[in-house]
């Protein structure tokens, strides 16, 4: 397999401390979107974020300048703007974001990603969910545009414990729920779609359309399993029908992602299973094929020794894997690597 690696950001440069929660999304141009949080602090997932929007249009070999995404870049308030999620839609770049973990914001590019759109909150379709929640995410990553036409954004819900961090007031992650939203409309409204029952604290999700049009989910797992959970939805994902542990893809409690060309699934993530510590590390990022609507995973490669969040676009024969390079527990960067499929 071919590779190519370009650098987006490096850690302590360019006014912000950490670069994390990749998402990115190739239209069907050609153009190469990437999106993150730009972090004042490492380490700190309530930290002071900004929501950064950079695309490429030589197939990811260079980068314009950044672009934050307007009202998220306030002048003195300390707002974490996280988990930002793009979808590519024909002539439409949708992007999907969160504020302070509390309200859901979405926006959309008419012009390939120059320019956004004034957000608008979307906040009321979460709250039709019926599960009490304080804490709301999107994704992380990319949603999807299924053949059918619905706009699907993986989500996640907690009732997290309120404490104080660093003068703000902030909530645990757990306990947890994950599910969806979609949109019928291309992004004019959106609709509450399932959440997940009987499995233990789910949370970071992605999305993939099966060759059989209906919706699988896979599910960062927080039990001590060392491996993803999966989960499949009809075309409209109001109910999640059957749900399994997938012991062939093991991972580290870790965000992964997945997408679909052609009846094929592809899936990345830190292929770590190891089961002598509580943490395992984020090692090991792999690329993995499923020709047969994911009863069976094949290993293609490892993507990189290191590993960390990563997010996955596949277009015309080639897998663009946007990642955080994790090494010794501190990431370092935040890489674009093209990989002939």
């Amino acid at each position: 397999m071919t590779e190519t690696t370009t650098i987006l950001e490096k850690a302590g440069i360019g006014g912000y401390e950490e670069y994390r929660i990749p998402a990115i999304a190739v239209t069907d141009r050609g153009t190469v979107l990437t999106a993150w949080e730009s972090r004042k602090e490492t380490g700190n997932d309530w930290a002071e974020c900004h929501i950064t929007v950079r695309r490429s249009t030589d197939d990811g070999k260079s980068f314009g300048e950044p672009q934050y995404i307007k009202g998220t870049v306030p002048p003195e308030e300390r707002i974490t703007w996280n988990n930002p999620v793009l979808i590519s839609d024909g002539n439409l770049v949708h992007l999907i974001f969160c504020q302070d973990y509390e309200k859901t914001w979405y926006t959309v590019s008419e012009d390939e990603g120059e320019t956004f759109r004034e957000p608008v909150e979307i906040t009321e379709t979460l709250r039709n969910i019926p599960w009490e929640w304080n804490v709301c995410a999107t994704g992380p990553g990319h949603g999807i545009l299924t053949k059918a036409g619905l706009l699907v954004v993986p989500i996640w819900l907690a009732m997290g414990k309120v404490h104080e961090r660093k003068g703000k007031l902030v909530r645990d992650h757990f306990p947890s729920v994950a599910g969806c939203i979609y949109s019928e409309d291309h992004g004019k409204t959106w609709l509450p779609g399932f959440f997940t029952r009987g499995v233990e604290n789910a949370n970071e999700t992605t999305v993939a359309e099966m060759a059989s049009g209906k919706l699988l989910f896979n599910f960062r797992n927080e039990r001590f399993e060392r491996c993803r959970v999966m989960g499949i939805t009809q075309a409209v994902p109001t109910k999640l029908e059957t749900v399994w542990s997938e012991t062939q893809l093991p991972d580290p409690t870790c965000c992964g992602s997945m997408e679909s060309e052609d009846g094929t699934l592809y899936f990345v993530n830190c292929a770590n299973h190891d089961m002598n510590i509580f943490y395992a590390p984020r090692i090991h990022l792999t690329l993995y094929r499923s020709n047969d609507d994911a009863r069976t995973w094949e290993a293609l490669e490892e993507i990189d020794p290191c590993g960390g969040y990563a997010d996955l676009a596949i277009h015309e024969n080639a897998a663009y894997i946007l990642y955080e390079q994790t090494v010794n527990g501190t990431i370092q960067e935040l890489l674009l690597k093209k990989v002939l499929l």
